[in-house]
């Protein structure tokens, strides 16, 4: 580490150590990148745009690494970062035309939904296998108009991370979703 600098040395923590004109360059970088950018969301078309896969939020992160790269550090050039983010961009692009023609590939990188609750019953193994607790669950049940165990026909969790609730049409047994939230004796108004 530097130790040769003096605390508090204005220039110094707003500027930085770079000639004031290397500001110029990263305004120029910066254009650069958003047109590179504005390039890799046209490849990635308009399915890109909403909930993004687990292979797209990858994507996402290394596009954002090597953009924020190029232009924060003098000794990266332009052309580097735009080769990491074409190059990232159609080789994720071409694994996911692998993985919609081949389902091994597919169940491998975007992996496969999974069924947490079947018939009211919570399955305790698939949830500890996507790592998901019983209190999210239950809150994503109630978010989709559940207050019992017994109105859910099925919970699948998505590839996206959603989890969607297909309920039974009959009414629910009891509470059990509510239970849990709501202290009947103490918050809840008198039944009359």
């Amino acid at each position: 580490m530097k130790t040769d600098f003096q605390v508090f040395e204005w220039q110094r923590v707003f500027l930085g150590e770079t000639p004031v004109p290397y500001y110029l360059e990263i305004a120029l970088k910066c254009v650069i990148v958003f047109l590179i950018l504005m390039l890799v969301m046209r490849l990635l078309g308009k399915r890109g745009q909403q909930n993004l896969s687990p292979m797209q939020q990858m994507l996402m992160i290394a596009l954002g690494s090597a953009a924020g790269d190029a232009l924060l550090y003098p000794g990266v050039a332009i052309g580097h970062a735009a080769l990491i983010l074409i190059g990232i961009t159609v080789l994720t692009i071409i694994l996911e035309n692998v993985a919609e023609r081949a389902r091994p590939v597919r169940d491998y990188v975007e992996s496969r939904p999974r069924v947490l609750v079947r018939d009211g019953v919570v399955d305790h193994d698939a949830l500890r296998k996507e790592r998901t607790t019983r209190r999210e669950l239950y809150a994503e049940l109630r978010l989709k108009g559940a207050c019992s165990l017994s109105q859910v026909r099925y919970a699948i969790l998505e590839v996206t991370g959603d989890i969607s609730v297909f309920l039974h049409d009959r009414p629910p047994r009891d509470d059990d979703l509510l239970d849990y939230v709501v202290d009947r004796e103490n918050h809840d108004p008198p039944q009359e």
